[in-house]
């Protein structure tokens, strides 16, 4: 008879960092209590106080081990794009490609510090779209310096970028069914690119 070997405590921790920021996402941080965790991941209660002293401790874990490598994993993935233009539109892809592969962890992201006004003032080192902000903002001073945009308020850009990704995600989010988030992020790139000024015709 072959026994079956113990869930290792990495095991059980994994899988209570991926249930927890599930609900998080689902309910928000506030209203979520360790009962709904517990009852997602198919625990007793007192289980989770083996590796989490509290709720808070649980949430901060969440965003070390699960959010941050996402948002880093987004950006490092437009590393080898030598065009700065195509490395934002790939930006963009990729934050796509994590609302449809992952929706619990872009729902986290997007709806988070929308229901819970201390999220940020309590965490003042965790700002997702902060760390968005600089990234696009970084890379329009490259295209500037690469001429391949005209010289611009970059700070003003990288509101525009990064609003545009987010409240369209937030929408998706909401209603999935009424967007086409890829033709979307298509589209965006052509207003990158071409700019919104209308072309004289040929003559």
């Amino acid at each position: 008879m072959i026994k079956k070997r113990p869930i290792s405590r990495k095991n059980t921790r994994d899988k209570l960092l991926e249930k927890a920021i599930q609900v998080f996402a689902q309910r928000g941080s506030q209203q979520t209590t360790i009962a709904d965790i517990a009852k997602a991941a198919n625990i007793a209660q007192g289980t989770i106080y083996i590796y989490f002293q509290s709720k808070e401790e649980l949430l901060g874990e969440c965003i070390q081990k699960i959010i941050n490598p996402e948002i880093e994993a987004i950006i490092d993935a437009t590393k080898g794009i030598e065009d700065t233009m195509d490395r934002l539109y790939e930006f963009f892809v990729q934050h796509v490609r994590l609302v449809k592969q992952k929706p619990y962890v872009a729902r986290f992201l997007t709806v988070e510090a929308r229901h819970n006004e201390d999220f940020y003032a309590t965490r003042p080192d965790y700002s997702p779209l902060k760390r968005y902000l600089d990234w696009v903002e970084n890379i329009a001073e490259m295209a500037i310096r690469d001429k391949r945009i005209r010289p611009l308020d970059t700070k003003a850009f990288a509101l525009l970028i990064v609003g545009v990704m987010d409240l369209t995600l937030a929408q998706w989010l909401s209603h999935p069914d009424t967007m086409d988030i890829a033709k979307i992020a298509e589209s965006v790139r052509d207003i990158i690119r071409h700019g919104t000024l209308h072309s004289p015709e040929p003559k």
